[in-house]
Order: C-alpha cells, then structure tokens, then sequence
C-alpha cells in the first residue's frame, strides 16, 4: 500500500503542479504549528503573560530584565508570541500588551487561568504524541514509553509520578471549568445523590454541589487519585455533602443508593465495549427515574472535523489507553438506548468539540 501510494504522488501530473498561495499556506499552518503550542509553553513557564498583566505596554528591555533573557532571546520570543497573536505590540510606543484571551487565561491567578493544562498538554500529551507512528504501527499506546513504570495506561503510569498526577489533575480541573454547560443541565436539580465516577480531583463535585444545593456526590476513584481528592474535599466548605470511594470503575463495586451517575470526560478514554460495559454498570445500578449523565468531547457525526476532538483522540491513542477517541454523539446515543435507558437527551457544545448526554431509566 505505502509502495503503491508513493507511485501515485510520483505520477507527472502530481509533480508537474503547482501550490497555490492557500494550498501553501495551509500546508504551513498544519507542518509549523507545533512553533505556536512551542510558544505558547515557553511564554508561560517564563511567567510572560503575568508579567504583561501586571506592566501593560512593557518594553523588550524591560521583558529581557523580566525573564532573565538576551536582547536576541526576547527578540525572537515576542515575534513569536505576537505571530501567534497572544501578545501586541504597539507600533508607536513598541510596547507590548497581552491579548485578551491571554489576559483572561494565560495569568497566574486569573479565574479562567489555564496555565496548568497548558502545562499538561507540553509535557504529557505532546510529549506522548509524537509517538504517532510507533502508536499506529505498533497498535499500542507507545507514548507510555515516555513514563516507564507499572501499567498499561496513562493513568497507572503516573502514580508513580506524584508531580505529574498533581499536574494531571489540577489541568483537568482548569480544563473542566471550561465546560459552563454541563452545569446548566436542568436534569441535575432532579438528583439527591450523585456517582461521579473518575471524579478526579472533585473540581465537577464542587462546581455542582454549589449550583444544585441539594445534591450530594460521591467519587470513585482510584487511591492515589482519592487522596488528591479527600485533600481538596477537607479545605471545602463540601464536607458532608462530598464523599470519596477508592476503586476500579470495571472491576470493584459501586457504591449504592445514588440516583445519578455522572462520566466527566471517562468514556472517551476507553473502547466501545468498555463504554457499553459502563453504561450497563450505570444502568444496573440505577433505581426507576435514575438519570447517567455524560459529559464528553465529541467529534461531528461525520467524523470530519474538530481540531480539539482529532488531539484527544491522538493522545488516547498514543498515551492514555491505547484504544479511545472522541466519539460522534450518534454512537453515545445509540449504544446508551441499547444498554437500556428509556429516554436520551443530547445536548450540543460544539463550539467546543464537546456535547452532553442525559439518559433517563
């Protein structure tokens, strides 16, 4: 096949054409785009963005002072940063600004700040995709090469990088705070207590128990995960309302008498049967009227677009489980009514590769 490929590209008519200025502009954006997420990474472990934040209209001189760099280093760094449009510059006073998405996301302290997921998707998931090859070619997650130790995921592996777990969880803390619209599912206000099964670190059992203050959730999670967890849970003011069980969501029970079960950003991670051997868990275990929740990053049905759900389902394959992706809705909603669920709901966050689902026994 690769033999057959390469004489249909050697043929004269596809040598004798040409690029248009689109086609090569494409082509550039898609082979030099790592220079970007490179930038992106370098300007926030270099505390670029705080500083900006905190001295609009800095000079270069002033940011090689800042950050401990050459005059050729800052150079080259605010070319950068400006070229992928993170930072401006004035033309007059040659001073520069955040924009406003970095000033919003991109400074430490800020509410939206996502510096720590930008910190996991440089050292984790980039680091673990550019395996790809290997991945495919091997058919197995060789991103994990990059974290020898224990495990046939990602997930394992990181238990014994404590730093890195740490990092994992407080990125999906950031990156779940970017997801307004599962909190505005009306199905919660009908649940007591819910099962937020791979809860993390309890970043979506805060933000539902403070807008639906009836609900109490408990997490499964694993034990090093569940530690993270109990920390976070003792400095809140969720003690009591808030519970953590250690255990495997396939091979351990779940904890009785929830009439909700919650999967925040868990199926795509996994295979088609394991997603069907889940939502048969979450059915089993739910009384008349129980209500699954799915909140999940989604490609479209056509399984055409989505910058955001073609990188996750990269990184599942090459690191987190081997055998993920995000999944068109369509296949959620149809494996959901085949497990049993009566009624299906779904509700789109295309904008953002993502979409919910509310399944009702």
């Amino acid at each position: 096949m690769a033999e057959s490929a390469r004489s249909k590209a050697a043929t004269p008519q596809a040598a004798g054409a040409t690029l248009s200025n689109d086609e090569w502009t494409q082509l550039c954006q898609v082979m030099n785009g790592y220079i970007y997420s490179q930038t992106l990474a370098t300007a926030c472990e270099l505390a670029l963005f705080t500083f900006l934040s905190a001295n609009p209209g800095a000079t270069r001189e002033a940011l090689e002072r800042a950050m401990g760099l050459t005059a050729h280093g800052t150079r080259v760094l605010m070319l950068a940063a400006c070229a992928a449009g993170l930072v401006h510059r004035d033309g007059e006073t040659g001073g520069y600004r955040n924009s406003e998405m970095a000033e919003k996301a991109l400074v430490a302290g800020s509410p939206h700040s996502m510096l720590a997921f930008v910190k996991f998707n440089h050292h984790i998931q980039q680091r673990c995709s550019s395996r790809l090859t290997r991945a495919l070619q091997e058919r197995r997650n060789a991103g994990l090469d990059e974290f020898p130790g224990p495990g046939m995921t990602l997930y394992e592996r990181l238990a014994g990088y404590p730093q890195l777990e740490s990092l994992f969880q407080e990125a999906m803390g950031a990156y779940t705070r970017l997801s307004p619209k599962m909190l505005e599912l009306a199905e919660f206000s009908e649940v007591q207590h819910l099962l937020d099964v791979g809860g993390g670190d309890g970043s979506n059992a805060f933000r539902l128990c403070r807008c639906f203050p009836r609900l109490r959730v408990t997490i499964l999670e694993t034990p090093s995960v569940s530690r993270i967890a109990r920390e976070a849970i003792a400095g809140s003011e969720f003690i009591g309302r808030i519970a953590c069980v250690e255990g495997d969501m396939f091979a351990d029970p779940w904890p009785l008498g929830c009439d909700g079960v919650l999967f925040s950003h868990v199926v795509e991670i996994f295979s088609p049967e394991k997603i069907r051997f889940l939502y048969g868990r979450a059915f089993s275990g739910l009384p008349p009227e129980g209500k699954m929740f799915v909140w999940t990053i989604m490609a479209n049905d056509s399984e055409t677009a989505g910058l955001q759900a073609a990188k996750s389902s990269i990184y599942f394959l090459c690191a987190a489980s081997g055998e993920g992706m995000a999944y068109p809705g369509r296949e959620h909603e149809k494996v959901i009514r085949e497990t049993g669920f009566r009624t299906v709901r779904r509700y789109s966050a295309a904008e953002t590769d993502h979409g919910a689902l509310v399944a009702i026994k």
